[in-house]
């Protein structure tokens, strides 16, 4: 390695330190020239293929930290350290890509780095894919049993939660299953008996195998627990209502996931 140690703390948009290597800078400099000095030694180690390198490279062009801020640039530059494995890399690229906030979303190579990192056992990654899978756009097809495949994966309370969702309302009918979307729900609700939208993926599971007075009874209870929540879930009384009210007409809910 031609540069010294450095420190990398990706934290809130990506902020950047380079750690000072006192034996290779003994001689007192200016800041602005230290900084220069070790983001020319990136930047060399970059071009020979140092993929440590190159993500740091990657990450201050996409964040403008140390260099003038480039979007094109750091992400060539972080694609290159992705394809050389480096890790750090695949989940930046994978996580900048699903968000659409530094640079545009772009589900397509989300799915690339996820899928990567995901046969790596990559809970984070599994979770994204579920919301891709079950979104859908920018290239990709929306495809609930993948959707649930992945959320399942991942395993957390969230994330089985999005399964039985997607169970119990998945428009293409191939992928609901009301029994099993009953089960998950059930499960999830025995760890919090008033976590409203535990109450509301019961309700919808209930909904889905045709008992519309245990969906009336306990989509009333969501929203009974939605308002003692105090706001803490925010938006989301109107949808409760409007569930009520298929389930008062005896209407199963049908929604796609959305990512926002």
């Amino acid at each position: 390695m031609r540069y010294p140690h450095l420190l990398l703390g990706l934290v809130s948009g990506l902020t950047l330190t380079l750690a000072t290597d006192a034996e290779a800078f003994s001689i007192p400099q200016p800041q602005q020239e230290l900084i220069d000095s070790k983001v020319a030694y990136v930047q060399l180690n970059a071009e020979d293929g140092e993929v440590n390198a190159q993500y740091l490279l990657g990450l201050m062009y996409v964040s403008g930290r140390f260099v003038k801020t480039d979007k094109t640039l750091g992400i060539s530059w972080l694609k290159k350290a992705a394809d050389g494995g480096e890790l750090n890399a695949q989940k930046t690229l994978a996580d900048l890509a699903f968000e659409g906030k530094l640079i545009k979303r772009d589900l397509s190579l989300a799915e690339h780095w996820y899928l990567r990192l995901a046969d790596n056992d990559d809970r984070w990654a599994r979770f994204r894919l579920g919301f891709i899978y079950a979104a859908g756009g920018d290239g990709v097809n929306r495809h609930c049993g993948k959707a649930v495949k992945y959320f399942t994966a991942a395993g957390d309370k969230v994330s089985m939660g999005n399964a039985a969702w997607i169970l119990a309302t998945c428009p293409e009918k191939q992928y609901r299953n009301g029994e099993k979307a009953l089960q998950l729900a059930t499960d999830l609700l025995k760890t919090d008996q008033q976590d409203p939208t535990n109450l509301d993926n019961l309700a919808a599971a209930y909904a889905e195998i045709g008992n519309f007075s245990a969906a009336v009874k306990t989509q009333r209870q969501a929203i009974a627990a939605l308002q003692a929540d105090k706001g803490k879930i925010q938006g989301k009384e109107s949808e409760f209502q409007l569930r009520l009210q298929d389930y008062l007409q005896h209407k199963p809910y049908r929604e796609i996931l959305p990512l926002d």
